[in-house]
């Protein structure tokens, strides 16, 4: 400002800044050949000339008594000497953030300016270039303590569930415009179970794995992949997705060339994936699976992890899931039901099976309830023996009503054993609809056990709805 002050002869000069997000003006560096002028710090924009003008993209040169009135020029006391005023804008990313302005008495033309201010603009935007790397290295190595912070969340001490949870937060922070989904195996089939908690809401929770999608492929082949959608395209896991935008990283868990589960990490905006982000995203993957194999009580992968012998989820997995559903109602407008389904016939079934044929029966009715079985998202889970947990998502209570109704009435007409034989199983369920004035998942338990004991007595009711 000094020296641009002197190369052209001005009397007053001053640069400010343009605070938006304040609505304020504020005062950076000033230059004066004058006694009588003083400069205030900040100045809101309606309280300062420069405010018509802080949108320009261009140096634009006025004149007092013409285009402003000399009384708004407030730095000046006793009486305002200058004639011109040469108005600099510096821009970035297309918007105006400073106005730098210098007074003269006399008028110079704009050929004799020309060279000075451009020099000065240059000067700017090298000051700004290099204050934008130094601020990029800054970030990039707090990035890398932030990621070192994240590894470190995850811990043997956990169990794990809440390794898989840990994890999936921990990949959340790197995508400000996505989620983390994690699909398990469970009733047969390829689910989304867990999801980081401010996830959007497509894909849905409990959304069938279908074959030629992310989450499958990266399954089948046992290795990350990458991908942009275009025109909603590849799925990430099942042509019923409401939207896939962005781009996906799907990434296998694997212990013992076992798949273990899937976890896909995605973003609206591709850009977000960049390799050191990718890195990043697939080490929290690897961290966790790492632990998950090196817990003391995992040393045998021969069993499922998040199922039980009949292929339901133990309960660690819904009660995680419920806690987090819970969560998300509170900010997000999703659908969700939690319930209890219970055989009515036990006695008679107890009396007829032998125990093998009893465990082959509860395998057979979680692989008949699956709520894809008949087009919707949820999961059936392990609450006792005979007694089966379910959340069902993104359906009507008509829905809810609807899948209910089928899978009793498909069980009622007799269950196929595979060996010729058929069972006819009567099954009762109590259930709770979710909404955000219930916190405590103790609570929705209670409450659908209770829904569930009513309509085991109620000889008319087959649904008790809490």
């Amino acid at each position: 400002m000094q020296l641009l002050g002197q190369s052209v002869g001005a009397q007053t000069g001053y640069l400010y800044w343009v605070n938006r997000s304040r609505q304020q003006f504020v005062l950076e560096t000033t230059y004066k050949m004058l006694p009588n002028v003083m400069f205030k710090d900040r100045i809101a924009f309606n309280k300062f000339f420069l405010n018509q003008y802080k949108d320009i993209h261009e140096p634009l040169k006025i004149q007092v008594d013409r285009d402003i009135d000399r009384s708004e020029l407030h730095h000046y006391f006793d009486a305002v000497p200058v004639k011109h005023l040469y108005l600099i804008p510096f821009q970035n990313n297309g918007q105006t953030i400073a106005l730098s302005v210098l007074e003269t008495k006399k008028n110079i033309h704009s050929k004799e300016m020309e060279r000075a201010i451009s020099s000065y603009i240059n000067a700017h935007i090298n000051v700004l270039n290099t204050y934008l790397e130094l601020t990029d290295l800054y970030d990039d190595q707090n990035k890398w303590i932030d990621y070192e912070n994240s590894l470190n969340q995850i811990s043997v001490n956990q169990d794990d569930v809440e390794i898989l949870n840990t994890m999936a937060e921990e990949m959340q922070k790197l995508l400000p415009g996505g989620g983390v989904s994690v699909g398990l195996r469970g009733m047969e089939t390829w689910v989304t179970v867990l999801r980081s908690e401010n996830a959007p809401t497509s894909p849905e929770t409990g959304l069938m794995v279908e074959e030629k999608s992310m989450a499958y492929d990266a399954l089948q082949k046992g290795k990350p992949l990458f991908s942009i959608h275009f025109n909603q395209n590849p799925k990430r896991v099942s042509s019923s997705e409401r939207s896939t935008e962005g781009a996906t990283l799907a990434i296998p868990v694997l212990i013992s060339d076992r798949r273990l589960a899937v976890v896909l990490a995605y973003d609206k905006n591709p850009l977000t994936f960049k390799e050191s982000v990718k890195h990043q995203l697939k080490n929290l993957v690897r961290v966790a699976s790492c632990t998950i194999q090196a817990k003391p009580d995992n040393k045998i992968f021969q069993k499922d992890l998040f199922t039980t012998e009949y292929g339901s989820f133990v309960p660690e997995i819904w009660k995680s899931l419920l806690q987090k559903q819970v969560q998300r109602i509170q900010f997000k407008e999703e659908t969700a039901w939690f319930g209890l389904i219970g055989i009515d016939n036990l006695s008679e079934l107890r009396s007829r099976l032998r125990l093998e044929d009893l465990k082959k029966l509860q395998r057979l009715l979680v692989k008949a309830l699956n709520p894809s079985r008949l087009g919707y998202n949820g999961l059936i889970g392990f609450n006792s023996d005979y007694v089966f947990s379910y959340l069902l998502f993104g359906a009507t209570e008509q829905h809810h009503q609807e899948w209910l109704s089928a899978n009793m009435n498909d069980l009622k007409n007799k269950l196929d054993f595979g060996d010729g034989r058929k069972l006819e199983v009567f099954m009762k369920a109590g259930s709770v609809q979710l909404d955000s004035e219930q916190t405590n998942i103790n609570e929705i338990v209670t409450d659908a056990k209770q829904a569930l004991s009513m309509a085991m007595k109620n000889r008319d009711a087959t649904i008790v709805n809490m």
